[in-house]
C-alpha cells in the first residue's frame, strides 16, 4: 500500500490540474475615431509619421506573434473626415479593417453623414435611401457593425446592417462584444438620415446583452462604444479616476452599470483619452485618427469562465520610429537632442504590412491632385482652432460666411472645424482637413431673442463646445450651474452686437450658418418654432467651398487673430 501511495497523489495531482486548467491570457487592440486616416499622417512638414492602417497591422502582427489570436475592435467614426475616405464614401477604410482582421466596429454617429450612395449627403428624392452608403459599407464589411441600443422605430429590432453583439473565441476562450451608440447621435449627425430610427438606454441593453453572452458560454465581455470621456492624467496610477470629468458619457453610463455586467470597455466620441477602471471596469479611449492603439490583456480562468485579471498597457503612439528612450514620435515630447530609431513592440520590431499599403495605393494616387491645389491663399502663420473658446480660426471662418453670406451674424460649430490652417502656402487638402463634412451654407432670419436661446442651448451649454461667432459678442461663466447636467446648464452671462450695441430681442437678424445647426446639435425644438420660409439651406455647394471663395477674396497674407468675441469668466480647464 506504501508504494502506491506516491502513484496515488500523482493520479490526484493530474486529476487535480485537469479540474483547474492554467488561465489564458486573452489580448484586445483598440482603436476609435478614425475618421477615414487610413494613410499616416504627420505632426508638421519635419515630424516623423504616425499612424496608417499599414502601420497598425505591424503592431498587431507582433502581438498576434507573441500572443496567438488578438481581438481587434473598433469604437466607431471610422469614415467620415478625409478626402481620399469620404470621396469614396469609405469604401477604403472597410478593404483596411477587413484585411487587419478587425471583430467588431461600434456604430458611430459620424457613420451616418453620407447618407444616400452617392453624391447627395440626405436623401433627396423618395429613391435615395438615407442609410445606403452605410449599408453598402456594412455588407462589404467582414466584421460586424454593433449597436445594442440601435432600433428600428417601425419593427423595434435591430437594424438588419447591423447586430446587438458577436461571440469570437481567443486561445481557446469566448468573448462577448457588445457595440453601443451615443444617444445624442441624431444631435451630431444628419439627423434627416436616422429618422427612421431610436437609439435607447445603453445601460439596460447592456445588461440585457450581456446576460445573452453569459447564457451562450462567453467568458469575457468586452463592451465598445461611441461613449467616451475625457481624463487629464493618463500617465500614472490606473486606479484612480480623480482626473476625469464625471458628467461625461462613458463615465455616467459605467457607474450606472452594475457591477461585473461586463469586463471591459473601449470608448471613443471624444477624441479624448481614457486608461482607467471607472467603477471596476477596464476603460480604455485612445487618441483619433490611428494616432494611438489601446492594448488589454484578460487573464481569464477557463474553467470558471471568469475574468481574473486586466491589465491595460500604456495608450501606444503609432510609430515606424521613436525619439530615442521613449515610446513616442511627437516631436513636443521629445529630449532634447533625441534621434529617431527604429521602433520596437515587445523586444520586436515594427513595421508597415505592405499588403495593407497596396491596397490603398490607388485611392491615393485619384485623390493627390485634388490634395495639392493651390488654392491661392496665403497666411502668415497657424490659424489655430478650440473647442471650448473663441479661437483665430474661428473667427477667420465666421467673418467669411458672415461676408459672403451678406449676414448681421454668423456661427459655426466648434466640433466642425477638425484641424488647424496651416502658415503658408493653403491647399485644397488644408481646407478640407478643417472642413471635411458635406454641410451646407444655411441662412435663418431670428429674433434677438431667439439667437440668445440659440447661444443658450448650444453655445454655453458645457456639453458639445461654444460656437464660433461673427457679429457678436458675448460672456459666459463656465462654472456656473457646474452641478447640473449639461443640458440643463445656462451659462450665458450677456450678449451684444459686434459694436456693444445691444441685441434687440424684438428685432430680425439675419444669421449665416450650416444646414447641421439647423438639424441638429440640440437645436430642433428652437428651429421647429422658426417658419420654414425663414429658413433657406443652399445645397448647390458644401460650405467648405463658400469658405474657400471668401477666403481667396480677403487681403492676402492672411494674419491670425482673437478680437474678444467670446469672454469666459471663471474657465475651468484649458478649453482646448
Amino acid at each position: 500500500m506504501k508504494r502506491l501511495l506516491p502513484f496515488v497523489l500523482f493520479l490526484a495531482a493530474a486529476a487535480a490540474y485537469a479540474a483547474d486548467p492554467k488561465p489564458v491570457h486573452v489580448f484586445v487592440v483598440g482603436t476609435t475615431d478614425m475618421h477615414g486616416s487610413y494613410d499616416s499622417h504627420h505632426e508638421s512638414k519635419t515630424a516623423p509619421a504616425y499612424g496608417g492602417l499599414p502601420l497598425i497591422g505591424g503592431y498587431l502582427n507582433v502581438l498576434r506573434a507573441n500572443h496567438g489570436r488578438v481581438i481587434v475592435v473598433d469604437s466607431g467614426d471610422l469614415f467620415q473626415g478625409t478626402l481620399e475616405s469620404n470621396f469614396f464614401e469609405g469604401e477604403p477604410v472597410v478593404k483596411g479593417y477587413n484585411a487587419l482582421g478587425y471583430d467588431a466596429a461600434a456604430v458611430g454617429n459620424h457613420e451616418f453623414d453620407y447618407g444616400p450612395v452617392g453624391p447627395d449627403s440626405i436623401a433627396r428624392t423618395p429613391k435615395e435611401d438615407p442609410l445606403g452608403a452605410l449599408k453598402k459599407n456594412a455588407k462589404a464589411a467582414k466584421f460586424p457593425f454593433l449597436s445594442a441600443n440601435l432600433t428600428e422605430k417601425s419593427t423595434g429590432k435591430t437594424p438588419s446592417w447591423a447586430k446587438r453583439y458577436t461571440m469570437v473565441e481567443a486561445n481557446g476562450v469566448k468573448v462577448g462584444i457588445i457595440g453601443l451608440s451615443t444617444p445624442e447621435t441624431p444631435a451630431v449627425t444628419m439627423s434627416a438620415n436616422v429618422e427612421t430610427l431610436n437609439f435607447g438606454d445603453p445601460v439596460a441593453a447592456t445588461v440585457t446583452a450581456a446576460k445573452e453572452l453569459r447564457a451562450a458560454g462567453a467568458s469575457a465581455i468586452v463592451v465598445i462604444a461611441h461613449m467616451g470621456g475625457r481624463c487629464k492624467n493618463i500617465e500614472t496610477n490606473p486606479e484612480d479616476p480623480s482626473s476625469c470629468e464625471t458628467d461625461q458619457e462613458a463615465m455616467r453610463y459605467l457607474n450606472a452599470l452594475p457591477k461585473g455586467t461586463i469586463d471591459a470597455y473601449f470608448a471613443g466620441h471624444t477624441h479624448s483619452n481614457i486608461r482607467h477602471y471607472i467603477n471596476g471596469v477596464a476603460t480604455l479611449q485612445p487618441s483619433p485618427y490611428g494616432r494611438e492603439i489601446a492594448i488589454l490583456d484578460m487573464t481569464v480562468d477557463p474553467s470558471r469562465h471568469k475574468v481574473m485579471k486586466t491589465e491595460m498597457a500604456p495608450l501606444t503612439m503609432v510609430c515606424a520610429q521613436v525619439y530615442e528612450h521613449t515610446e513616442t514620435c511627437d516631436p513636443k515630447k521629445a529630449p532634447a537632442g533625441a534621434t529617431l530609431v527604429p521602433k520596437k513592440l515587445e523586444g520586436k520590431p515594427v513595421a508597415e504590412v505592405a499588403t495593407v499599403a497596396e491596397i490603398f495605393k490607388t485611392y491615393l494616387e485619384q485623390v493627390a491632385v485634388k490634395k495639392n491645389e493651390d488654392l491661392g491663399i496665403r497666411t502668415t502663420d497657424r490659424f489655430k482652432r478650440a473647442y471650448y473658446r473663441e479661437s483665430p480660426l474661428g473667427d477667420l471662418l465666421t467673418d467669411a460666411m458672415r461676408a459672403s453670406m451678406k449676414a448681421d451674424i454668423a456661427f459655426l460649430n466648434s466640433g466642425g472645424i477638425r484641424a488647424d490652417l496651416p502658415a503658408g502656402t493653403i491647399l485644397y487638402s488644408h481646407m478640407f482637413d478643417v472642413s471635411p463634412f458635406d454641410n451646407f451654407p444655411a441662412t435663418i432670419t431670428l429674433t434677438g431673442a431667439q439667437v440668445k436661446r440659440m447661444l443658450e442651448i448650444t453655445s454655453v451649454g458645457g456639453g458639445r463646445g461654444i460656437l464660433q461667432t461673427s457679429g457678436l459678442r458675448y460672456t459666459f461663466d463656465e462654472a456656473r450651474d457646474a452641478d447640473k447636467p449639461a443640458a440643463q446648464r445656462n451659462r450665458l452671462l450677456s450678449i451684444t452686437l459686434a459694436d456693444g450695441k445691444p441685441l434687440d430681442p424684438a428685432a430680425s437678424y439675419r444669421v449665416a450658418t450650416i444646414d447641421f445647426l439647423v438639424t441638429g446639435e440640440g437645436l430642433e425644438p428652437l428651429m421647429k418654432t422658426i417658419p420654414a420660409d425663414r429658413i433657406k439651406i443652399d445645397y448647390r455647394r458644401p460650405i467648405r467651398e463658400v469658405l474657400i471663395d471668401a477666403l481667396k477674396a480677403m487681403p492676402q497674407p492672411l494674419a491670425p487673430k482673437v478680437d474678444g468675441r467670446v469672454t469666459v469668466i471663471n474657465p475651468v480647464g484649458t478649453g482646448d
